[in-house]
């Protein structure tokens, strides 16, 4: 702006007023324009410095986000990624009957069934009955036929760790059926009942051979006419057994045994072959 311009027109306006040829009043009012002019012309002043600051100020703003760019855009050093490759899952950890419990259990251990020390034993027998001792009836001897029969048997299997053996003590019953007859063909019943209580011994794991012997009460059960007097009295049996233990929990077998019953008339005796089942608990 021309500030020697501006002294001059003051000059110019003001001159009149001075020499008095204008009234008090027009001169206020050009005392109050050439006032608004002198602040119209500070305005624009400042208003021109305010606007070199602010384009100072935007320089300073432009130069400052290129510089930041230019970090941003800068190339890095490369870095390696990993990379995590899984494969399929893990087979799960054996079972506990395999020695297993996981991963980090115990060793593992033979993959036979592992037996308890102890075992209740529950016994069924079928055998087949021939008589030894056929006793002499009206001067000949009797017809005394073959027979059949069965047991039951409760015990307790212990095992011995180390060694195979195998202890049962056992309680049980026993019936044995012989078809019988005198020298003039009548026939008549014979059947054996036995209580008894023994053991058995047996050796092995799979294929146990075993021994064993029982001792109890016998009876006789008979219709012969020449029966008389007590019918009953001690009775025993000593027999083997092999037994095929293949499944857990269940074994079978085959036995042979002498089995004898001493009464007042006679001592009956006679063999038993057969077979049985044992299932253990």
């Amino acid at each position: 702006m021309n500030h020697a311009g501006e002294r001059a027109s003051l000059s110019v306006v003001s001159a009149p007023f001075n020499r008095g040829n204008m009234s008090r009043f027009k001169a206020d009012r050009m005392q109050q324009a050439v006032g608004r002019l002198t602040q119209g012309g500070g305005f624009f002043m400042a208003l021109s410095r305010s606007s070199r600051r602010f384009a100072r100020a935007l320089f300073g703003v432009g130069v400052t986000a290129l510089a930041f760019a230019g970090i941003m855009l800068a190339p890095r050093t490369a870095h390696a990624q990993r990379v995590y490759v899984y494969s399929s899952r893990p087979a799960p950890p054996p079972p506990v009957y395999y020695g297993g419990g996981g991963y980090y259990g115990r060793p593992a251990q033979p993959y036979y069934y592992q037996e308890p020390l102890y075992q209740t034993q529950l016994g069924f027998d079928l055998e087949g009955v021939a008589p030894l001792n056929a006793p002499t009836l009206n001067g000949g001897p009797a017809q005394i036929g073959g027979g059949a029969g069965f047991k039951v048997r409760l015990g307790e299997e212990i095992r011995f760790p180390g060694t195979g053996v195998r202890l049962t003590p056992e309680v049980g019953y026993a019936y044995d059926h012989l078809w019988a007859g005198d020298g003039q063909g009548n026939g008549y019943d014979w059947s054996m009942n036995r209580i008894i209580a023994g053991a058995r011994l047996g050796f092995g794991r799979i294929l146990v051979p075993s021994v064993y012997a029982h001792v109890g009460y016998g009876w006789r059960q008979t219709d012969a006419a020449y029966v008389t007097g007590q019918n009953g009295g001690l009775a025993f049996d000593v027999g083997g057994a092999l037994d095929l233990r293949v499944v857990p929990h269940v074994g079978f077998g085959v036995h042979l045994e002498y089995a004898q019953v001493t009464t007042d008339v006679d001592q009956p005796q006679w063999l038993a072959v057969g077979g049985h089942v044992n299932f253990l608990f």
